[in-house]
């Protein structure tokens, strides 16, 4: 009996040995970590052309999980426009280790093409695919061939913008012209009485008193309209960022109706400079219209003639005619020169010469 259980005993531990002890030729599984260091951020990994990443921020770890003690033979790193970078894969360090590997991948030999940009006007900020290259006009070497974003950016202009396709061992040349920004203002209107209908290029814009601003800055033309008044017309400018105040006094559409005067000049001699109130109006003779009921100050010129000076009162719907003798400037008056004085001048100057010539043969 004592037997059978010495045998059952170690037929137990016997069983619990061969189900303990790994068979032979067999590797216990085990994890491993491999951290990939490469200075450019993007590139793919491989471990024997199976894909195990990108690399990020200059590195990538890569978990190995495998039966044997080398999984993976050799890691190579690709990225478009650089030559693959292959090596060999050291062994795991063991379980749970890290294996630190440094890549490096070079560039290709790639050809470049030159950007020329110029503006209208000059002196426009480029930038191209966003980083700045100074002031317009510009040309700008070793460019990728492809397509790039350029941008201008001037004080007073609109930013332009537009794609260039640069290609290899050439030049794209590219002109821009640059457009003003829009600038606005306000236009505020009063009239007497209120009430008056304002219409700015046409368009209603309301009543008197009246404000209204986003107006773009530049000429325009305003009408001033209110019934039992006479339409009133008048030129406007604009100004950027500031108020342009238009006041109007309207006039019943029953006053009578100031019309304008005619001033003829004639002149002797003819061929004289008028002014009227300061402007040019040509040689006489002349006939100058459109001249308003009011006092003008007319004024003449001739050479050698004195100017003339006046002034002209027109009435409602005259026509007159100033006809101007002019009058020659005075004559200088000069004294009349004695002879005596100059000829005892002459006497005494004879005198003195012919008593130094005697002297001298003496």
């Amino acid at each position: 009996m004592q037997s059978i259980s010495t045998c059952l005993l170690l037929l137990t531990i016997l069983i619990f040995l061969c189900c303990t002890t790994p068979v032979m030729g067999e590797d216990i599984e085990k994890i491993s970590y491999y951290d990939i260091y490469l200075d450019v951020n993007g590139a793919a990994i491989f471990f024997d052309d199976e894909y195990m990443g990108d690399i990020s921020k200059g590195e990538l770890t890569v978990q190995v999980v495998s039966a044997k003690s080398r999984p993976y033979r050799r890691v190579t790193a690709q990225m478009d426009g650089y030559r693959n970078a292959t090596t060999a894969l050291p062994k795991t360090a063991g379980e749970l280790q890290h294996v630190s590997l440094f890549l490096t991948l070079t560039p290709l030999t790639q050809k470049t093409g030159s950007l020329s940009v110029s503006s209208s006007p000059s002196g426009a900020e480029l930038f191209v695919d966003g980083t700045e290259h100074g002031i317009t006009p510009q040309t700008i070497t070793g460019v990728a061939p492809g397509t790039h974003t350029i941008r201008l950016v001037c004080p007073g202009y609109e930013t332009w913008s537009e794609s260039a396709v640069v290609s290899a061992d050439d030049t794209c040349e590219m002109d821009a012209s640059l457009k003003k920004e829009r600038a606005f203002g306000t236009l505020s209107v009063h009239s007497d009485p209120s009430g008056a209908d304002i219409y700015m290029d046409g368009w209603h814009y309301g009543r008197t008193p009246m404000t209204a601003g986003g107006i773009s800055a530049g000429p325009h033309t305003i009408e001033i309209k209110k019934n039992g008044y006479r339409d009133i017309t008048r030129p406007v400018t604009i100004t950027d960022s500031s108020v342009t105040p238009v006041t109007v006094s309207l006039i019943s559409a029953e006053e009578p109706v100031d019309m304008p005067g005619t001033l003829s000049i004639i002149s002797s001699p003819a061929g004289a400079m008028v002014c009227i109130d300061s402007v040019n109006r040509g040689v006489t003779p002349v006939t100058v219209t459109n001249l308003t009921p009011d006092v003008h100050q007319v004024k003449l010129t001739y050479a050698g003639q004195q100017n003339y000076q006046g002034s002209v009162v027109l009435s409602s719907g005259e026509t007159r005619t100033l006809d101007i003798t002019m009058q020659p400037l005075p004559v200088p008056e000069f004294a009349p020169v004695s002879l005596i004085p100059a000829v005892l001048s002459v006497l005494a100057a004879t005198l003195f010469v012919t008593c130094r010539c005697r002297r001298n043969k003496k």
